[in-house]
């Protein structure tokens, strides 16, 4: 019976290892806890207005979370364009999450990267893990008025700059003193056919200083602007003395494209000023397609350029009324011929007292500037222009211009004709793209 007995619990016992060997009753060795480490951007896009936080804070970082106390990492920052220069770096570097399982990146390097998709990636330690999160640096998309008055906060103007309006947007009902965009763009800004709202300016008198009024203070050699709608605060741009444009102040070599401006300029007639519903003074400036509705006040205006010195006006008009001591139909102040061609101006109400007022300018009776297939309303007329009594009138002879040689930088439309009858004949013609 004892051999029996010693069989039988010899053979539970082995039963009972091999269940053990199978797992069925051994207790599972725990997994190890998911990694909850995140990674994450402070702004999701990162434009001109994310960039200008690098001067005064918090400027553009990355945050680790949720991670262990003390284990190790590395960064590397890539951008889908690349860096600006061969001989800039990536942003990248190493360290130790906190004591709350933490770490803040500090990214503002990015400035060196082309706008494009941005990856950053980091690596942790023990196991090791990688973790990417993307954002986008978009600093030439204008996509509001932050990112207009910042375009130049965190780099000089130059000539690549390639400014792109995505959407409409209106500036704060904030009074300016002087332009939103106070320093020379060099390059291009393309307002794609997008509204710019609500802009007011107030510029105080400043001491032996020139005041270059308008959305952009200056537009240097080789700058382009292009199809932007400007409709001014009901307070207009205001002032005591220089030169005022809707678009821009001071125009040097530069081309205004597809432009119109909506509003009111009024500066101190008792000084010498002058104002243009696009641009202030203008030298060698080559302006298309561009339109201007709206009041002048200045000593000196001109319904589209306040200066014109050795400019092309080509397929644009001013439908506005004025209060100054001379004014031309589309040009002011003469420093140098040009041409005018393709264009009209409509003068609705003005001062009676204004000493000389020509049907297109400049303000000159020398000037040599070649006036073509021009039309007027009111003003001295001058070779090129043909007067009509109204608008209609003026409206019916625009309407079936057709400019055969259609200017570089502008797609023409059917049948060539720059201007389309309003459906109301009492109301200016518009441009082809208005």
């Amino acid at each position: 019976m004892t051999h029996l007995y010693l069989c039988a619990l010899t053979a539970t016992m082995l039963l009972a290892t091999a269940c053990s060997k199978d797992g069925g009753s051994e207790t599972p060795t725990p997994e190890p806890a998911p990694d909850k480490t995140q990674v994450t951007f402070n702004y999701n896009q990162i434009g001109a207005f994310e960039l200008s936080t690098m001067i005064n804070g918090p400027g553009i970082y990355a945050t680790i979370s949720n991670g262990v106390s003390g284990r190790a990492f590395t960064y590397e920052l890539v951008g889908s364009n690349g860096l600006e220069k061969a001989t800039d770096t990536l942003v990248k570097g190493s360290g130790k999450l906190n004591a709350s399982g933490g770490a803040t990146l500090g990214l503002n390097g990015l400035i060196r990267y082309r706008d494009g998709e941005m990856t950053l990636k980091v690596t942790l330690s023990g196991p090791d893990t990688t973790i990417q999160v993307k954002t986008e640096k978009a600093e030439y998309k204008i996509r509001d008025y932050r990112d207009f008055i910042n375009m130049y906060a965190m780099r000089n103007p130059d000539a690549s700059d390639h400014y792109v309006q995505v959407q409409d947007f209106a500036f704060p009902d904030t009074m300016f003193n002087r332009a939103p965009c106070f320093r020379s763009l060099k390059g291009t800004y393309d307002g794609q056919g997008h509204k710019i709202t609500n802009l007011k300016i107030n510029a105080p008198h400043k001491e032996n200083q020139s005041s270059y009024i308008g959305l952009f203070a200056d537009a240097d050699s080789g700058s382009t602007i292009k199809n932007i709608r400007l409709e001014l605060a009901p307070e207009g741009f205001a002032g005591v003395e220089g030169q005022y444009g809707g678009i821009v102040g001071f125009s040097w070599h530069a081309n205004i494209i597809a432009c119109s401006v909506k509003g009111d300029i009024v500066v101190d007639k008792s000084v010498f000023s002058y104002a243009g519903g696009i641009s202030g003074f203008n030298y060698n400036t080559n302006m298309t397609g561009c339109s201007f509705r709206g009041h002048l006040k200045a000593s000196n205006v001109g319904g589209l350029m306040g200066s014109f010195g050795g400019c092309n006006i080509n397929m644009c008009y001013a439908y506005f009324s004025f209060d100054a001591y001379g004014a031309g139909g589309l040009a002011g102040v003469p420093a140098g011929d040009g041409h005018i061609s393709n264009s009209y101006a409509i003068v609705h109400d003005y001062n009676a007292d204004v000493s000389r007022f020509l049907s297109m300018g400049p303000l000159t009776p020398t000037s040599t500037t070649i006036i073509t297939n021009c039309f007027a309303t009111a003003g001295t007329p001058e070779p090129g222009v043909r007067m009509a009594t109204n608008i209609s009138e003026l409206g019916i002879q625009a309407a079936t211009l057709e400019v055969v040689e259609w200017p570089a930088g502008t797609t023409a439309p059917a049948g060539k004709r720059p201007f389309r009858l309003d459906t109301d004949f009492d109301h200016p013609l518009k441009l082809w793209w208005e």
